[in-house]
């Protein structure tokens, strides 16, 4: 068992800081994007990626300045209230109009807290996407007690962020990260976070679900209230799947220390197993019985999950969805098209997917906060306000800032992570996050590509960012004490 735990560590903390740290160069120079006609592609770095890049370490340097204000004598409700604010101007300011896959999800949540199930089941989406009427149910019982508007729904969305932030918090806290104030401030005022305030799907529940799973977990919390939180975030969302198994792989190597004669082994493992058991339960079982709750004896035909990991390897954008779905798509199909590329197609594949994911930054948070690119303000906005006629589409100058802006938080964070993965030593801290970052990446050098499905994993990047502002800090002060030798 502990060969394998070293091994793991070793694995997961050299492979990320590695890849990772020739990810971050290569960024400097190459430009990831997202189209929005829903395709990725490289480009250059701008004018506006410089400029952006300096205001953004500005803003940055200027919080670190007042690290010891924000560490000691911040106001939390000043913050929450100020944040708050921002949150509602947003929405008011950028009033978008549900649309996609997100305007299903929106209107089957109404038909559902308004208990209208006969108009829930009448939309055809659900024929072609059978198990998102889960997620629609999700919403749709939170919304029952409250205002049936989408600016509800948005209003949930910041209140969610910020309980993100503060979970976030209190989790660098227990791991003894000086400044831990500073990952609340910064995923507070994390763009793409901010951003993603305006899309109604499974996002921000799933971040909070996780997050506070883990925050259980450090804490050392009963672990079927752990596996139960997980069971529901899998209800909504699978990828919650990751860090259930993360968790378990430490249950187990924790196995000798947390056993003793007041707590047998066999116990120990029965408890494992029965959480197992329940994480199925909710995660896997609650929605096959809401699906047949809703479709009765019908059979219910969606597209197998095979189909995520075809599109995922396909040549032409390199992984990223090309709607090349059947339902008919098996592991043979995967198989036959991994051996057509052979090694060298595949590699370039691989290499240009992992590059695009991990340096792209925005999370495609515009597509999810503006809407698709349009002509008229009338096709994607309830109403117009002064900011919808600069918001249209990606051309666009207030745009094109935004995205600048936004990447440029991100590679800022993850350069200070990669800092931090090369100079922290305490890996029993922070083996969860190390073993849920390397899991999440190799799952996504086969999985569909799409920036967004590692969002969730920003607080824990923002964690592992303030650890290394900290480094950094000890390293400069080494430094200035050994020259004064």
């Amino acid at each position: 068992m502990n060969i394998l735990k070293a091994t793991m560590d070793f694995i997961s903390k050299n492979a990320l800081k590695i890849i990772f740290s020739i990810i971050g160069i290569f960024a400097l120079f190459i430009k990831a994007m997202y189209c929005f006609d829903d395709s990725p592609y490289f480009t250059s770095n701008t004018i506006y990626d410089l400029i952006l890049f300096f205001v953004s370490l500005f803003i940055f340097i200027t919080i670190i300045k007042f690290l010891s204000f924000i560490q000691n004598k911040l106001n939390y409700k000043i913050v929450f209230a100020v944040f708050m604010i921002c949150a509602i101007l947003f929405i008011i300011l950028v009033p978008l109009k549900p649309f996609s896959d997100m305007n299903a999800i929106y209107n089957g949540a109404l038909h559902f807290s308004r208990f209208e199930f006969k108009e829930l089941f009448s939309d055809t989406y659900w024929s072609v996407f059978p198990g998102n009427i889960v997620l629609a149910i999700f919403w749709g019982i939170i919304l029952i007690p409250l205002p049936k508007s989408v600016i509800t729904v948005k209003i949930i969305n910041a209140i969610l962020l910020y309980i993100i932030a503060a979970i976030s918090r209190n989790i660098a806290k227990e791991y003894n990260v000086e400044n831990y104030n500073l990952v609340y401030i910064l995923l507070l005022t994390a763009s793409p976070l901010f951003l993603y305030i305006n899309h109604i799907y499974f996002d921000l529940p799933i971040i909070l679900i996780s997050m506070l799973a883990l925050y259980l977990f450090i804490k050392g919390k009963n672990i079927f209230l752990i596996f139960t939180l997980l069971g529901i975030g899998k209800y909504i969302r699978s990828s919650v799947s990751i860090i259930m198994v993360a968790i378990l792989f430490i249950y187990f190597f924790n196995y000798k220390s947390n056993t003793n004669d007041s707590k047998p082994r066999r116990n120990y493992i029965k408890n494992i197993i029965l959480a197992i058991t329940l994480f199925i339960i909710l995660g896997s079982g609650l929605p096959k019985i809401v699906l047949r709750l809703c479709y009765g004896n019908e059979p219910i035909k969606s597209y197998s999950g095979w189909n995520q990991i075809y599109i995922g390897l396909n040549e032409s954008e390199f992984g990223f969805m090309d709607n090349d779905f059947s339902y008919d798509r098996s592991f043979e199909d995967i198989v036959n098209r991994v051996t057509d590329y052979g090694p060298a197609k595949l590699t370039k594949i691989l290499t240009k997917k992992t590059f695009w994911l991990w340096s792209q930054g925005t999370y495609q948070a515009e597509r999810y906060a503006f809407g698709p690119d349009v002509e008229h303000s009338s096709d994607k906005f309830q109403y117009d306000t002064f900011l919808t006629k600069h918001l249209l589409n990606s051309s666009q100058e207030l745009r094109k800032i935004i995205n600048a802006f936004m990447r440029s938080q991100y590679l800022i964070l993850f350069f200070l992570m990669i800092f931090a993965f090369w100079t922290e030593n305490n890996m029993e801290h922070y083996r969860i996050f190390y073993y849920i970052f390397f899991a999440t990446f190799l799952i996504m050098l086969i999985y569909e590509l799409k920036s967004r499905y590692i969002l969730q994993l920003l607080p824990m990047m923002t964690i592992f960012s303030v650890r290394g502002v900290n480094n950094l800090q000890q390293f400069l002060e080494n430094k200035r004490t050994r020259n004064s030798v």
